[in-house]
């Protein structure tokens, strides 16, 4: 009997030490992809860090956030690249935050992202897409239901609102409220660890700024 409890006793430190290596090579890894989504400044840069993120998301199967950087990050990329590979890569981002979304259901981070993208697969051709308008703003209305401190939602809103035509409800005027919450809100705000989403502070202060 002794023998049989110190086996389990063995078997346990194993499997509790193999865990911690795991979450540390983990942790190792975002944290890289965290470093070359901040240095990123073209869409080459912010391809790369998606490649990375979605390498890491390969290995980590059951983790929510390395699809969901990776999505982030196709989703930056099409935005500063050439017209005819935005919607290619809008498209990548939507499929990586879904898969990001059944990792992590109800997540606010990720329905932010996902509000994200709808709007601008609007903006790629809005006569013929507004149904993309209703569901980015249904997807960050329930990002703010689920965390109402979460400020990124509010910036996505204002952002959107800043860049949509006075004629249709939207402008600087309009935009304006929802910056002043999402900057009320980043300036409380919290990541929960240190991989943990944390980016928009800056974005939403130079739009507030054009609104004075």
């Amino acid at each position: 009997m002794k023998i049989f409890q110190i086996n389990i006793v063995v078997a346990l430190l194993f499997l509790a030490t193999t865990s911690f290596a795991q979450s540390e090579k983990y942790k190792s890894a975002m944290g890289k992809g965290l470093q070359l989504l901040q240095t990123a400044k073209d869409p080459d840069s912010f391809a790369a860090a998606a490649n990375h993120f979605e390498r890491i998301a390969k290995v980590e199967n059951t983790q929510w956030l390395p699809s969901y950087y990776a999505s982030y990050c196709n989703l930056i990329a099409g935005l500063l690249g050439k017209k005819e590979n935005m919607d290619p890569l809008l498209d990548k981002a939507l499929a990586l935050i879904s898969k990001a979304d059944s990792l992590s259901a109800d997540n606010s981070e990720i329905y932010t992202v996902k509000g994200y993208i709808e709007f601008m697969k609007m903006s790629v051709d809005p006569m013929n897409r507004l149904a993309f308008m209703k569901s980015a703003a249904a997807s960050l209305d329930k990002a703010i239901t689920l965390n109402p401190d979460n400020p990124r939602p509010y910036l996505v809103k204002g952002q959107n609102v800043f860049y949509t035509p006075a004629a249709f409800g939207g402008g600087k005027d309009v935009a304006k409220p929802l910056l002043e919450k999402a900057a009320a809100k980043f300036a409380t705000f919290k990541p929960e660890n240190e991989i943990a989403p944390d980016w928009g502070k800056e974005r939403n202060n130079e739009l507030l700024t054009q609104c004075k």
